[in-house]
């Protein structure tokens, strides 16, 4: 009579792995001692020795139940036929993973950008801490990603920008850097802005425009407090003056 801890050691397994073959079916629950304690014999052994060296084939624990459950063995030749085709797709993949990783390395690039972002962002020299703001913007707003990468690498009109508002990155509403840099930015804003905005819209600007400001929204999430509040004075100075942008 094995213990619980004695077989697990045996088979290469922990107790808790037995446990859970218990819960789901696939180890029959043993006879238990007056104390309580189950007590496993060479039938469970030999079962729970089956269980691991299937899985250890990379059998998921619901093709074991099925392999185990046919004393014939057609069906464990079925299986590992399927699992030998699983496995030859597997090689194929790991030899495409091991390429691109082979490329990010040869090239530094980071990981976690798209391919073309990666070799754009490269090539132009940006920042690596802007790299964030690109990998949203390719999925959540395209078409900032372009005119941003066309101005990367030069002396930008939006680095300036991004400079003074990362200056308030740790900044509450009270600080009294807000006004002073909400004014700057301000200033900056005709250079910013195309010259000539149409009074109508097509319908591909309208949607750019709309992605543009739902992208906008979501930045503001994840600003300080007082980033926020210089965004919205340049709001209320916008309406001081509405003869300054065509209103």
């Amino acid at each position: 009579m094995l213990l619980i801890g004695e077989i697990a050691k045996l088979v290469g397994v922990t107790p808790r792995t037995v446990r859970h073959y218990h819960r789901i079916g696939l180890l029959a629950e043993p006879e238990r001692t007056s104390g309580g304690y189950r007590r496993y014999g060479m039938n469970a052994l030999s079962r729970l020795l089956q269980i691991r060296r299937l899985t250890a084939l990379g059998m998921g624990l619901g093709e074991v139940a099925d392999a185990l459950a046919d004393t014939g063995g057609a069906d464990m030749r079925e299986i590992l036929t399927e699992l030998d085709t699983q496995l030859a797709g597997r090689g194929s993949e790991i030899q495409r993973r091991r390429a691109v990783i082979a490329r990010l390395l040869e090239h530094g690039d980071d990981p976690t950008l798209s391919p073309e972002l990666a070799a754009a962002v490269r090539g132009l020299g940006v920042p690596r801490d802007e790299a964030g703001f690109l990998r949203a913007a390719e999925v959540a707003a395209p078409e900032l990603v372009d005119p941003y990468l066309a101005g990367a690498g030069q002396d930008s009109p939006w680095q300036g920008w991004n400079l003074r508002l990362a200056a308030l990155a740790d900044a509450g509403t009270d600080d009294p850097r807000v006004e002073e840099i909400a004014g700057e930015l301000y200033a900056m804003l005709p250079g910013l802005l195309p010259a000539d905005i149409p009074a109508e819209l097509t319908e591909e600007q309208a949607s750019a425009v709309a992605g543009t400001a739902r992208f906008g929204q979501m930045m503001t999430t994840d600003m300080s407090p007082g980033q926020r509040r210089a965004l919205e004075l340049l709001v209320e100075y916008g309406r001081r003056e509405p003869e300054r942008w065509g209103q």
